[in-house]
């Protein structure tokens, strides 16, 4: 065991009023031109897959649409030579029609490039901002770099970080692109989490309810693999929020309402 104290208090409940859990966005500078928005469900590369299949994993969906997108204000390229220092990425606005400051710079080196946003983010006491890369987005070269800010207190802004893979491959951010995706999230929550292992068997309804459903899985495998025509069949049961022996549960989602933040922002 660590012989250091450990000083981490957790954060009191967080409580919902009737309006909700209040997300400011304090403006600290102009804004060039930065796009928050409510995230959407669709990707461009789910609306090429043949039939929109990918559609059919409400799971994705869901995550897909689970924050608030933060949009580029202009189109940019950057290049790492694999230097660690910063000076080993080259950054590039090729947007001529952008006249605001550089928005994107190398702060870290090892090829790391640092977004940084006009605002500064605040939320109820026990909230903090999960601030992460668009969820099933990828970028080819490019890994997110992911960050939970305890917003319910500190006193500055935060950045978005993407890290290039590769060196001497360009890498791309269009005009509009989601630089990153906002979610609220409980900072007390994982501590109240106990984890359990359990034999199936102790559960004998949840039991019979998971053995239909893998019946039926394994009879929708079949039928795809023995189409002629090229279509694939579609188990709807979870999209429709229907359990094994028919009925429907009534805590099932299948978008999220999101409220915009105000224009202007």
């Amino acid at each position: 065991m660590s012989d250091q104290a450990d000083h981490t208090q957790a954060a009191p409940p967080v409580r919902i009023a009737d309006g909700g859990i209040e997300l400011i966005a304090y403006e600290l500078t102009p804004n060039p031109g930065f796009l928050i928005e409510p995230a959407k469900p669709t990707r461009d590369w789910m609306d090429k897959a043949p039939g929109r299949t990918p559609y059919r994993c409400l799971p994705m969906v869901m995550a897909n649409q689970a924050g608030w997108f933060i949009r580029a204000p202009a189109t940019m390229t950057a290049r790492w030579n694999g230097k660690v220092d910063t000076s080993g990425l080259e950054i590039k606005l090729t947007d001529p029609s952008y006249k605001g400051p550089p928005f994107a710079v190398s702060n870290f080196g090892m090829g790391i490039i640092t977004f940084q946003f006009p605002w500064m983010f605040r939320t109820p006491p026990g909230v903090g901002l999960w601030v992460h890369g668009p969820p099933n987005e990828p970028r080819d070269n490019l890994t997110a770099l992911e960050g939970l800010v305890e917003t319910d207190w500190i006193e500055s802004p935060f950045t978005m970080n993407w890290k290039i893979q590769r060196r001497g491959s360009p890498v791309y951010f269009q005009k509009g692109d989601a630089l990153c995706l906002l979610t609220p999230f409980p900072l007390d929550l994982l501590e109240t989490v106990q984890p359990r292992a359990k034999m199936l068997s102790e559960d004998p309804k949840l039991m019979e309810s998971v053995l239909k459903n893998r019946k039926k899985r394994l009879e929708l495998v079949q039928e795809q693999s023995g189409s002629q025509d090229g279509k694939t069949a579609w188990e709807k049961t979870y999209f429709k929020g229907e359990k094994a022996d028919g009925s429907q549960t009534d805590r099932h989602r299948t978008n999220f309402r999101l409220r915009p933040f105000p224009e202007g922002s």
